[in-house]
């Protein structure tokens, strides 16, 4: 996808997508994207509305997803992808994905293996331990 028509669209998209402070900060990229003078009465709360309705706009997410992925397909690039689903207000179902997944890299969360004994022979229930301490000590 080439280049957006409105240049402080592609600002935006810009800011949001770069490694600086601004990246996964609709509000702040807004801001300075558009010249906002965050000191103005509502300029904030303004901002704010306004960039979450520019990352609603399929032509703005695909411009920022094209800017991720002009960067590498690398951890930072795959850090950026989670914090922009994390971020984003568009898709609340893919946010809490996002979220989960975080948590579990962040080892927040734990996941809970239940073993049973009944029927089974002493050989796959010693699998299953040694499954299970192997993930534990991951």
């Amino acid at each position: 996808m080439p280049r957006l028509k409105n240049p402080k669209w592609e600002k935006f998209c810009k800011l949001f997508a770069s490694e600086e402070e601004f990246f996964g900060n609709g509000t702040q990229s807004y801001i300075k994207a558009f010249k906002i003078k965050s000191s103005s009465p509502g300029a904030y709360k303004s901002a704010m509305a306004s960039a979450s309705r520019l990352l609603r706009n399929v032509k703005i997410c695909d411009r920022i997803n094209e800017l991720l992925e002009e960067q590498a397909l690398n951890n930072n690039f795959v850090d950026k992808q989670l914090g922009f689903l994390i971020t984003q207000f568009a898709d609340f179902k893919s946010k809490l994905g996002a979220i989960k997944e975080y948590n579990q890299l962040k080892k927040r969360i734990t996941e809970k293996k239940e073993i049973t004994f009944k029927d089974k022979s002493n050989e796959d229930l010693a699998k299953e331990v040694a499954e299970a301490l192997i993930n534990i000590l991951k």
